[in-house]
């Protein structure tokens, strides 16, 4: 058995990380092999270590009870008198005790699983959308340009006595253009290639200048981050100015980017009308969903009248 934790005399025979053999005659040991709550309540006949360890701590009586997460074992819980023996219905109330515990770990290891799948979610919707840029930026949107190159060259062959012709085939080409710009626009929305490519400064400063009002941006970080933690970070930018400019109203935005020790730390403020609020449906529940899958907080300070402030901390080494 590991020591997970540890509290009365002597604290030194036991350390918390310390490993050790529990043996007979050793409530601890009992309740390990049996599954069922055990007590001792006579040590004169303990041998080996554990014995050692008995007459060391001056044990008088000992009870146990195992701790069992979601029907399988998972540890156990003892205690020791020293001057007396432990009453009679002692092991049973500590199993209903372990019982707490179990639910407790099983919780937390719900939560944890839980965590990880949304992570794995979020990370498989980004593949999945880094996906659908590179195949419209190299199949679809290579093909339309090569398309409006060819009406180009046809329309520059065509006899200077046919100007109507001249005129649709330029009209043509010029609607060509548009649906090209339309299609690296939505492909950009989908996932920005200067994400992969420049990083998260370059990706948020293509993102500012492109944002219908102004947008004061400081980066202050010097390197590139893992791509789940840039991908986050510029989803929450995005979706933040995005909210901004529909329904703020705002004037301007500022946004902040640094590093704290082992933290990406975001800051999205505007000065608009305020009031939103994540359960209203603005857009912010998936931000919320994006950042704690990666093990980060997000906080939200929308006080009618007084703006928007949205502050993310994100961990640079997720679990």
């Amino acid at each position: 058995t590991t020591v997970a934790a540890a509290a009365g005399a002597h604290p030194a025979e036991l350390p918390v990380g310390s490993r050790w053999k529990p043996e007979p005659p050793l409530a601890l040991a009992a309740a390990l092999r049996t599954g069922c709550p055990a007590r001792c309540d006579d040590y004169s006949e303990a041998s080996g270590a554990s014995g050692d360890t008995v007459r060391r701590l001056e044990l008088r009586s000992s009870v146990a009870a195992p701790i069992v997460v979601e029907g399988r074992m998972w540890g156990a819980i003892g205690a020791g008198a020293r001057h007396d023996h432990f009453p009679a219905d002692t092991e049973q109330r500590m199993a209903g005790f372990t019982e707490l515990v179990g639910t407790a770990l099983a919780n937390a290891e719900n939560r944890a699983e839980l965590t990880a799948s949304r992570a794995r979610i979020v990370t498989a919707a980004d593949d999945a959308r880094r996906r659908i840029e590179r195949d419209l930026h190299d199949g679809t949107q290579q093909r339309l340009v090569s398309l409006g190159l060819t009406l180009r060259l046809a329309q520059a062959t065509l006899p200077a006595d046919l100007p109507q012709l001249h005129t649709r085939i330029s009209r043509v080409a010029h609607e060509l253009d548009g649906a090209i710009e339309e299609l690296r626009t939505i492909s950009h929305g989908i996932h920005p290639a200067i994400l992969s490519e420049g990083g998260l400064g370059p990706a948020l400063r293509s993102l500012a200048r492109r944002t219908a009002i102004p947008v004061d941006l400081e980066f202050r970080a010097q390197t590139r981050f893992a791509p789940p933690i840039e991908v986050a970070a510029y989803y929450v930018v995005s979706e933040a100015l995005a909210n901004t400019t529909k329904h703020a109203p705002a004037a301007c935005a500022h946004i902040t980017v640094e590093q704290r020790d082992a933290l990406l730390c975001l800051s999205i403020r505007d000065d608009g009308i305020g009031g939103a609020h994540p359960a209203g449906g603005s857009g912010l529940i998936g931000l919320r969903d994006r950042v704690q899958a990666l093990g980060g907080s997000i906080e939200v300070d929308s006080r009618p009248g007084e703006g928007t402030a949205i502050l993310v901390e994100l961990p640079l080494q997720p679990d």
